[in-house]
């Protein structure tokens, strides 16, 4: 191409020349200059287009001719710092088609302390009497007979008999004997219930009822410094039931004394009913003590076979009523004539229980 424009140069160069003039334009004549130009505008615009060819040829061939660059490395993210974020939710948690909600930063607070729960109220405890009552056996609707023994603790060797028989029975202690404590772990352990038997006024002035005795005559405030005495001398028994006391029992007003400091101390009452004039049993039921009266003596005539006798009578009444409660002492003819009749009981149908398996809440009479 470049050669085929330079003959076209050449070939224009011969045609325009005229004979006798010189080849090219005076140095100094500018107008001729222009003039010649003019005259040669195809040959300019040509040799425009070749120069502005060869300069684009040259300019690829440095490029090819060029060595390659290293491609530069691709943009980088700036670097964000990791945040733990909360485990996605199972995805059996997620209904089909629901869209997850976008993680959201959550600030875990430290776990709270729960409140403490307020504890229950501790149970009323049980009172004395029922903390200290022997386990009422089985009676299966048989009859149940209760055998109580007064004035235990004052000949410790007929109390000694008394605890080795076969029991239940219930042991009345005299407030004033001594060594109770012991006398009472043996019975304990024997299998025999506790009581006290606390002293009281006898009708008969000659009868010395013992030490500290309760009287009609006294200041409520000594009777009660008396009965406070009297039953402290003893722990862990049931209640108290009266020596003698055919006066003092039959007194309203003392009784009432008695008997609001029975209950103070959640102890149980058992009336030996020394007198028919007795008021204890009414008032122990007014006052809501629990309570038991005596049915028979055993005792009253010492023989062998009166005291079976009772004993015998003691069982019609059980039968007549369900149940029974018979005071006797610490004799030998007593003694004797239980160690006959305790082993015919079961065969009989009859169920020996302590007193405590007796008591009631209301007002009772003897039989």
């Amino acid at each position: 191409m470049l050669k085929r424009f330079a003959r076209m140069f050449r070939g224009r160069g011969k045609r325009a020349r005229r004979p006798g003039r010189r080849r090219g334009f005076a140095a100094g004549s500018a107008p001729s200059l222009l003039k010649a130009v003019l005259k040669r505008r195809g040959l300019i615009f040509a040799g425009g287009t070749a120069c502005g060819v060869v300069l684009a040829v040259a300019l690829v061939a440095q490029h090819v001719n060029a060595p390659s660059r290293p491609p530069a490395p691709p943009a980088t993210k700036p670097q964000i710092a990791a945040v733990a974020l909360p485990p996605p939710a199972p995805k059996h948690l997620s209904a089909p088609g629901m869209v997850s909600p976008p993680a959201v930063r959550i600030h875990r607070l430290p776990p709270m302390q729960a409140a403490p729960v307020p504890a229950a109220p501790p149970a009323p405890a049980r009172p004395a009497w029922q903390q200290y009552a022997l386990a009422v056996p089985t009676a299966g609707g048989h009859p149940m007979i209760a055998i109580v023994i007064d004035d235990m603790g004052i000949d410790k060797r007929e109390s000694a008999r008394i605890i080795g028989l076969p029991g239940p029975l219930t042991i009345a202690f005299m407030t004033y004997a001594a060594g109770l404590e012991a006398q009472a772990r043996a019975a304990r352990a024997a299998g025999h219930e506790i009581w006290l038997h606390v002293p009281m006024e006898p009708l008969g002035r000659a009868l010395d009822a013992g030490p500290n005795v309760l009287k009609t005559g006294l200041p409520p405030e000594e009777n009660l410094r008396r009965l406070d005495w009297a039953l402290s001398r003893l722990d862990g028994y049931v209640g108290i039931n009266n020596h003698m006391g055919s006066r003092y029992t039959g007194s309203e007003a003392e009784m009432r004394l008695v008997l609001a400091e029975v209950k103070s101390r959640g102890l149980a009452f058992l009336d030996s009913r020394t007198t028919a004039a007795s008021v204890a049993g009414r008032i122990a039921g007014e006052l809501g003590v629990p309570h038991i009266d005596r049915d028979v003596f055993i005792d009253n005539d010492e023989t062998v076979e009166a005291v079976t006798a009772q004993l015998l009578r003691t069982e019609r009444i059980a039968r007549k009523h369900g149940f029974a409660l018979a005071i006797g002492h610490p004799h030998a003819t007593t003694i004797a004539a239980l160690l006959k009749w305790l082993p015919t009981l079961k065969e009989k149908g009859f169920v020996l229980v302590p007193a405590s398996a007796l008591l009631r809440r209301e007002p009772a009479t003897a039989g």
